[in-house]
Order: C-alpha cells, then structure tokens, then sequence
C-alpha cells in the first residue's frame, strides 16, 4: 500500500522515510497542439505514478505532485505556465538539501522539458526523454522494449496521442489534430533555442498524429513503467 506523505505526522514520516524511497512527480502545464489537454504530460506522469505504487508501493513514500515546471520552448502559446529550468531546479534543490533525514529520492516527470533542471538538481530522476538536443527542447526516447512499437515524435504527434487515447480519449480532440514540423530535431536545434516551438511549427506540434490508437498507447504505457519500476529498483538498493 501507498503512504502519501501528506497523511503522516511528522513521527510517522521520519520512521517510514527511513528505509524507502522519496517520490517526487513534477508535471507540465504546457500546449499540446490544438488536439490534447494542455496537462498531457501531467496525466502522463500520474498514470506512470500510479503503476509504480501499485508494484512497489510498500517501498515508496508519495509526495503531492508539483504541477508546474519547466515549459519556457513553449511559451509562445497560450495554455503554458513554466517556472523556467533555473527556478525548477533552485526550487528541487531546496526540497531535497532542506531534508534533514537526507532521504533518498526519486523525480519522475513525462515531460522532456525537466530534464535540464533534474541534472542541476543532482537527484535521481525519471524521464521518458533522455537526448537532450538543446536546452530548451528534448526527443522523446523510448526505452528499447518499446522501440518497433512506433518510432517515437518529440511532442503531441502519434506518440502522445496514443497515449492519451489509452488514458483519457474523452479529452482527445482528434477532429482537431493537424501535423507540425516533422524533421529532424537536431537541424533545427538552434531555432528551439532560440525562438521555441513556434520557431519551427505554428500548430505548436512536432510531429504527426496521424495514426495514433489506445492500442499502440497502452504499449507504450506499459513500456514506460517497466522502465520506471527499473529505474526505481536502482534507486531504492
């Protein structure tokens, strides 16, 4: 069973943090298109979360999830709220410096865009999107039992959407989904750094989704956690 650390006392949390792990989700409230809730990564993230605590949940301690964070390539659009990587990590730190137990811990986002603030932050993290073209924008790599499923886009194309149509279809607009820029990330690596997403494609998309189903979805669900439980079992040895 799951311990969410905002139901214990404080004995209670100093004798559980002892020999388990610290789980920390940071979300993402940033635009996905014209065709996915702008808290894609955020449902994302919960959905892993929870596959987690149901395999390894007498081993974690939950902290409530941090839903804003590092969203600055996109916020050009509207329906973004970013804190910025230097603010996210300044503000990871102290959650993690200020524990007197020095707990272990473990960050989990489905958002690419954290990752930058998580490697300033020094703490073990999860994240689906581990290549790191620029600062401001990351390619979602799958882990390699998922490879062949679909090759992976980098944001709201046919790998999100699936997704999200395994999760929440009631909150996928397909008749709405057009494509965006659908080349190579590191070609336009300086354009993201500079100009954001919009610098490449007005709908805000990179990718095509085109073809997403909840089949493929739950594939690639069920991949994610299996590579989040691995990396969770590394942590907590």
């Amino acid at each position: 069973m799951t311990t969410t650390i905002a139901d214990l006392t404080r004995p209670e949390f100093e004798e559980r943090i002892r020999n388990r792990v610290l789980v920390i989700p940071i979300g993402s409230i940033e635009q996905h298109g014209p065709h996915l809730p702008i808290g894609t990564d955020s449902h994302i993230t919960t959905a892993l979360i929870e596959e987690l605590c149901r395999l390894r949940g007498d081993r974690l301690l939950l902290a409530p999830p941090l839903p804003f964070a590092a969203s600055d390539e996109h916020s050009s659009f509207q329906g973004t709220f970013s804190m910025g990587t230097n603010l996210l990590a300044s503000l990871l730190k102290v959650l993690t410096t200020n524990d007197p137990i020095q707990s272990r811990t473990l960050f989990v986002s489905a958002h690419g865009g954290n990752l930058p603030a998580f490697l300033t932050a020094s703490q073990p993290f999860w994240i689906p999107r581990t290549h790191v073209l620029v600062e401001a924008a990351a390619q979602w790599e799958l882990p390699a039992d998922a490879r062949g499923i679909w090759e992976p886009d980098a944001h709201a194309g046919r790998t999100e959407t699936s997704v999200m149509l395994a999760l929440r279809p009631d909150l996928v607009h397909l008749n709405q989904a057009v494509h965006g820029y659908n080349g190579s990330l590191s070609s336009v690596g300086s354009i993201l750094a500079s100009d954001g997403i919009r610098g490449v494609s007005s709908s805000g998309v990179l990718g095509d989704p085109a073809g997403a189903n909840r089949e493929e979805g739950l594939a690639i669900l069920a991949a994610l956690a299996a590579d989040l439980v691995r990396t969770f079992d590394q942590v907590s040895q």
